[in-house]
């Protein structure tokens, strides 16, 4: 009996990633082609130049937690309590270095403009370590249904603000505050669903055990963003952030397709 009601959240969870994914990439392609009409290269391009280093931090603030939590038999209250805070400690020390950094990363580019963009695109990932464990949460029960309400709503949200200021000539300031409301939106659906409270139950122990596993993911998921992002990085330096843009664009549209299908999969493995 409990081998088949796995088999059916399995099918079920299959069923919602596959509409998840789909659902995304339509709704992903129709935003792009609005905010192209209305955006520049240029524009596409200082955010591409930000991408991989927020990107990384990212990759450091979950830190493979999530699939750790999820793994891990008879998580108690303690482990996600630890794994929140943590989290949250980390992504607050990680702003600050970029928020002091900021200016040394315009001058690498030579785009003065980055540093207050740079400062406040990173907002976002700062926002999103708040759904790291209530995501964990609901990808450990296989709500993958509500896990795809959270995802298309989200990017309702947020593209919606983003064509909205994008027509009220905020150009890639209307990018930036995409991203920000798209995690910021994550993260509130992801707490309404997941019906979690944190409290001040802190151990490092949980930390220190599961860090085995999720540093094996870490590595693993910042080696992907290097390998995803570092051609960006050559072209706004070598280049102007024209070309970064055309860059990002196409990398953006050829990779939509397969999503579609690893998205799925992922979802549920």
């Amino acid at each position: 009996m409990a081998e088949q009601t796995l088999k059916d959240k399995t099918a079920r969870g299959l069923f919602w990633g596959f509409l998840n994914s789909g659902a995304m990439q339509l709704l992903n392609a129709v935003f792009g082609i609005v905010l192209a009409r209305l955006l520049s290269q240029e524009d596409y391009g200082l955010i591409g130049m930000l991408t991989i280093f927020t990107a990384i931090a990212s990759s450091l603030q979950e830190s493979g937690f999530i699939s750790a939590l999820i793994g891990r038999k008879n998580a108690s209250g303690t482990d996600f309590n630890s794994v929140f805070w943590f989290n949250i400690s980390v992504s607050a020390a990680i702003y600050v270095l970029f928020f002091l950094c900021a200016p040394l990363l315009a001058a690498f580019y030579n785009e003065p403009i980055l540093t207050s963009l740079f400062r406040y695109y990173s907002l976002g990932f700062f926002i999103a370590s708040f759904s790291i464990v209530p995501r964990a949460i609901l990808l450990k029960e296989l709500k993958q249904k509500e896990l795809a309400v959270i995802s298309v709503l989200s990017l309702v949200i947020s593209g919606s603000v983003g064509i909205t200021m994008a027509f009220m000539g905020f150009a890639y300031w209307g990018l930036a505050t995409q991203s920000i409301c798209y995690v910021a939106s994550v993260s509130i659906l992801s707490w309404c669903y997941a019906a979690w409270k944190p409290s001040f139950e802190i151990s490092m122990q949980p930390v220190r055990e599961m860090f085995g596993f999720s540093s094996r993911m870490l590595v693993t998921n910042i080696f992907n963003q290097l390998n995803q992002n570092i051609f960006s990085v050559v072209l706004g330096k070598i280049y102007t952030k024209h070309e970064v843009g055309i860059y990002n664009q196409a990398n953006k549209w050829n990779g939509m397709g397969t999503s579609i299908i690893s998205g799925m999969v992922q979802g549920v493995a």
